[in-house]
C-alpha cells in the first residue's frame, strides 16, 4: 500500500510508440543511439499485450511514453475557425464536427490547429474509447503518457523547419500518401490510390507499364504541386522528399525528378537503424515540440486521483496513528528529560539550603552585644576629636615653634622713611599691619621689599585699604583676610 504513494517518479527514459492497426512500433534513444522494434498485430484488441511486451523487452518500464496514431485510426477535416481559446479545442471539437463524421460527439477526442493556407482550423479527431484502452495499456505497463499524436502531423518533423515541402511516404502494405508543409506544420494531404508496390518493379527491365506508373505517379504529384504554388505563393514547395517501404527511395527520387519540376530526394534520417516509415514516425514524434502540433490526450482523458478511497482512508488512519504516537512519544521525552532536570535543580537547591542555614548559624555566633557597639561608637566619636585636633595643630605655621622675633626684626629692617606702622597683628602665618604713609604710593613700593626677607616673602595679603586722618595724611591697612575687617569693625 505505501508503495504506491511512495515510489519515485523519477524518468529514466522517454520512448515514443507508433501505433497502427497492424503493427506496434517503439523508438527510444539509449546511449546515443536509436533503437527500434516493431512487432505486427492481428487485431487491435493486441495492442495493450504487445506494447507491454515491447516495453518490458527494453526496461522501458516507468518510461514517458509519446504516442503516435497512424493513418486510418484517425481522421481529419477542415473547418471554420471558430472563436475559442486553445484551451478549449478538445471540449469544443467533438460537437463542431457531428455532423462530418459518423459517430457521437461524447465517443470522439479531438484537437486541431490553425490551416497554413486558410483562414481555417485543420481538425483532428479519433476514437475515444480506443484512446482511453490505449492510456490504459500504457499505465498498465508501468509507464505515463505525455502526448498523442496523429502520423500526418509529425511527419513534418522530417521536413525543413525554414522551407515549403512535399513527402511522398508510404508505410508497408499501405496506399501513397502526399502531405504538405509549410516550415513543419502540415498544410495539405491526400492519399493516392492505385499505384502498384513496389514503384520501380521492372523499371531496369525496361517495363512500359512501370515507365507509365512513374509517369502517371508524376502527374498526380504536379497536380498537387500546381496547387499549393497557387495557394503557397509567399513559400512555395521547392522540394520533393521520399520516404516509401518496399522501394529504393533515392532511385525513385532520382526518377521522379527527370518528371517533375522541382527538386526531388530522399528522406535523410538521423540514424541508420531508422529504416522503415514506422520507426521513422515513432523518432519523429520524439523530436516534436509538445506545445507544436495536436494532443488527444487532453485534461479529460487524464486519470484523476480519487482521494476518498478506502486505501487512503486507511491510510490515513495509519499515518494519523503514527503522527500522534510520534508526538506522545516526543513529549514523554520531553517530559522525563524535564523530570530530570527538575530533580537535579531540587537537589542544588536543598545543597543551597543548607548552606543558608550553616551561614545563619555562624552569621549569629558573630553577632556583638548593645554594649560594645555603644563602647564602639565613643570610641570612634573620640578619634574624630583627636583627628580635628591634629588637623588644627598641622594648620599652625612652624613660626609659632620658634615666635616671631625673625620677623619682626626683618620688618624692622624694611622700615622706610615713607612708612609709620601703627598697629602689627600676628596669628599663625598670617599677618595684619596698619599704620601711615607719606604718599599713597609708598605702600606698595613698601610692599615689594619684602621679597627680599625670608620671613616676610611668603606673606600674602588680600585686602589693602588706603586713606587719610584729620591731618591729611595718609592712612592705610593691609589684611591677609578679608574676615579680619569684618572683626574690628
Amino acid at each position: 500500500m505505501f508503495g504506491n504513494y511512495l515510489k519515485s517518479k523519477s524518468r529514466k527514459k522517454t520512448a515514443s510508440i507508433a501505433v497502427f492497426a497492424n503493427s506496434v512500433t517503439v523508438a527510444f534513444e539509449s546511449d546515443q543511439e536509436w533503437i527500434t522494434d516493431e512487432v505486427a498485430v492481428s487485431t487491435t484488441g493486441e495492442w495493450g499485450k504487445e506494447i507491454k511486451s515491447l516495453l518490458d523487452k527494453h526496461q522501458l518500464a516507468g518510461s514517458v511514453l509519446r504516442l503516435v496514431l497512424g493513418h486510418g485510426l484517425y481522421q481529419s477535416m477542415l473547418i471554420e475557425k471558430p472563436e475559442l481559446p486553445r484551451e478549449e479545442y478538445p471540449t469544443a471539437l467533438p460537437f463542431l464536427v457531428k455532423d462530418l463524421v459518423n459517430e457521437s460527439p461524447l465517443d470522439l477526442v479531438a484537437d486541431g490547429f490553425p490551416a497554413p493556407l486558410k483562414d481555417r482550423l485543420q481538425v483532428f479527431v479519433a476514437n475515444r474509447k480506443q484512446v482511453e484502452q490505449l492510456i490504459h495499456d500504457c499505465s498498465d505497463a508501468g509507464c505515463e503518457v505525455l502526448s498523442i499524436s496523429a502520423e500526418e502531423v509529425v511527419w513534418g518533423q522530417l521536413a525543413a523547419p525554414s522551407r515549403s515541402q512535399l513527402i511522398l511516404h508510404r508505410r508497408r502494405n499501405s496506399n501513397l500518401q502526399l502531405t504538405a508543409f509549410k516550415q513543419q506544420e502540415m498544410c495539405f494531404q491526400r492519399q493516392l490510390r492505385g499505384f502498384p508496390v513496389p514503384l520501380l518493379d521492372g523499371l531496369k527491365a525496361e517495363d512500359t507499364s512501370s515507365s507509365l506508373q512513374l509517369d502517371s505517379l508524376a502527374l498526380e504529384l504536379q497536380r498537387s504541386l500546381d496547387f499549393l504554388s497557387a495557394q503557397l505563393r509567399d513559400a512555395p514547395i521547392t522540394q520533393l522528399l521520399i520516404s516509401c517501404d518496399d522501394d529504393d527511395d533515392s532511385a525513385l527520387a532520382s526518377e521522379l525528378s527527370l518528371r517533375l519540376s522541382v527538386a526531388v530526394s530522399a528522406v535523410t534520417v538521423a540514424s541508420p537503424g531508422l529504416e522503415s516509415n514506422s520507426s521513422r514516425i515513432a523518432h519523429a514524434a520524439l523530436q516534436s515540440p509538445e506545445d507544436v502540433g495536436i494532443n488527444f490526450y487532453s485534461d479529460a482523458l487524464k486519470p484523476q486521483i480519487q482521494w476518498m478511497t478506502l486505501q487512503n482512508v486507511v491510510l490515513s488512519w495509519v499515518l494519523i496513528i503514527v503522527v500522534m504516537g510520534s508526538i506522545s512519544g516526543w513529549y514523554q521525552w520531553q517530559n522525563y528529560q524535564q523530570q530530570q532536570q527538575l530533580a537535579a535543580e531540587q537537589q542544588r537547591l536543598d545543597s543551597k539550603k543548607a548552606e543558608l542555614e550553616r551561614a545563619k548559624a555562624a552569621l549569629a555566633k558573630h553577632i556583638p552585644s548593645p554594649l560594645k557597639v555603644e563602647l564602639a561608637g565613643d570610641l570612634e566619636q573620640h578619634l574624630a576629636a583627636k583627628k580635628a585636633t591634629l588637623k588644627a595643630i598641622e594648620m599652625h605655621d612652624d613660626s609659632l615653634k620658634v615666635g616671631y622675633a625673625g620677623m619682626l626684626q626683618q620688618l624692622s629692617d624694611a622700615a622706610s622713611g615713607d612708612i609709620s606702622i601703627n598697629h602689627i597683628r600676628v596669628s599663625g602665618s598670617q599677618l595684619n599691619l596698619e599704620g601711615l604713609a607719606r604718599s599713597p604710593e609708598s605702600v606698595p613700593s613698601w610692599l615689594q621689599a619684602f621679597k627680599n626677607y625670608s620671613y616676610l616673602s611668603d606673606r600674602r595679603f588680600e585686602l589693602m585699604t588706603l586713606g587719610r586722618n584729620k591731618q591729611n595724611i595718609v592712612t592705610f591697612k593691609l589684611y591677609a583676610e578679608r574676615s579680619a575687617v569684618k572683626e574690628e569693625q
